[in-house]
């Protein structure tokens, strides 16, 4: 088997380059609009969606509409869809005529004009806005957007909230993007590896900060941002804190949590390694039962995954499983894609295991990917009792009722 170098490695000579990357991206995109939004607006009652915004304030929706050479709106850019026809009203309208009609030039003056009078001659009535009271993402549009649409539009166009097809765009995958994210998580798996090999980790001078800055650059050298952080800890015996942070040392039980993006898709990561000290030739007792447990848990959550139930009930369902089994479970999944926090169904927070109203309510959809996070807490009866939780964090795809694990998942604890 390679080393996890040997495996980086390989990656790094195969990641696409940039122009690669963005003919990639905007293949996806025009399937995306032929294929998935069609079908979206279907659901819908309102005759037209909007989705608008200001350089540099822009609705987060409007990123997953622009061309992959975009980075951002210009002036103001909006996007309307009806069930039969796209249009782009932006400065930049001509060049992304692959994808949509170019209603507006900056020559034609006032776009909100322009924007009317499209309107008016597809006879709208009643239109789709971002604006939601629950999720964030489906709130895109600013007050002084919406007060200027409502004061240029005829009085007859209603204003309606798009949130459901916002949140639905944003969290349904095609079959393409479902693939990218098995390259990306085996990505993913390949960098924690090779972060976490024993030559890179000396105990009593490599810190957790070390190993978070290695991820980081892993990535970077990938042309890879991560979203946040990256975040390792540690847990040790004798140590309350399950995430302490600092100097690692022989013994420590080792976390990390790691998501990057790659060509507008987010994926998030957490597992777990043990540090062996000098003196020690087998794991202490217990321990290898860590990531068996938290295993358990996530095949409870991957059965309970049926479409048409909403995060509560997921949540709920699961954590009654998990207690039956005897097993100390908090479970804190959420849809990831072109979010890390994605669109879509929050199941359980890692603060709140109670019914969360709004975002917890959503019903879980097809084609849709999550990142499966949650943790597993025992006593170890070599560490004096002391309870240790096993964290883990999959991204994984949901289709036809069944939890796919992308690139496999952690099923021992990984030993340094």
């Amino acid at each position: 088997m390679n080393s996890s170098a040997d495996q980086y490695k390989e990656i790094s000579e195969n990641m696409p380059s940039e122009e690669q990357r963005i003919v990639e991206y905007n293949e996806i995109l025009q399937y995306r609009l032929n294929s998935v939004l069609p079908g979206l607006l279907e659901e819908e009652e309102f005759d037209a969606w909007m989705v608008i915004g200001r350089e540099n304030n822009e609705d987060p929706i409007i990123k997953t509409l622009l061309p992959g050479s975009f980075h951002g709106a210009s002036r103001v850019t909006a996007f309307l869809f009806t069930k039969e026809e796209r249009f782009v009203l932006s400065p930049y309208g001509s060049r992304m005529e692959e994808f949509y009609q170019c209603a507006w030039t900056i020559e034609e003056g006032d776009v909100f004009k322009s924007m009317a009078k499209l309107l008016r001659d597809l006879k709208i009535r009643t239109l789709g806005l971002n604006f939601s009271e629950d999720f964030a993402l489906a709130d895109g549009i600013t007050h002084s957007l919406f007060e200027s649409l409502r004061q240029k539009f005829d009085d007859h166009i209603h204003l309606v909230s798009a949130e459901r097809i916002a949140v639905n765009w944003l969290q349904t995958r095609s079959d393409r993007e479902i693939e990218v994210y098995r390259k990306l998580d085996r990505i993913a798996h390949t960098i924690i590896g090779n972060a976490f090999s024993r030559e890179n980790i000396i105990p009593g001078v490599t810190t957790t900060r070390d190993i978070e800055m290695r991820l980081k650059k892993l990535a970077s050298n990938l042309g890879l941002r991560t979203w946040f952080g990256p975040d390792v800890d540690l847990q040790r015996r004798g140590a309350e804190d399950p995430r302490k942070i600092g100097v690692i040392e022989g013994g420590d039980l080792l976390h990390c949590d790691f998501g990057f993006m790659y060509s507008g898709l987010a994926t998030d990561t957490q597992q777990m390694f043990y540090l062996k000290s000098d003196e020690e030739n087998d794991l202490p007792e217990g321990l290898d039962d860590v990531i068996r447990k938290t295993n358990e848990v996530q095949d409870i959550l991957a059965r309970n995954f049926i479409e048409g139930i909403s995060g509560n009930e997921l949540l709920s369902i699961s954590l009654r499983d998990a207690k039956e089994r005897g097993l100390d479970a908090t479970i804190y999944s959420h849809p990831v894609g072109y979010h890390g926090h994605g669109a879509g169904p929050i199941i359980g927070l890692w603060n709140n295991q109670e019914k969360i109203p709004g975002t917890g309510d959503l019903k879980i959809r097809n084609s849709t990917c999550f990142a499966m996070e949650l943790n597993c807490r025992s006593p170890l009866l070599s560490w004096d009792d002391q309870p240790v939780y096993g964290f883990l964090e999959e991204t994984v795809a949901f289709r036809n009722n069944k939890i796919d694990y992308l690139d496999g998942r952690q099923e021992e604890l990984f030993i340094l």
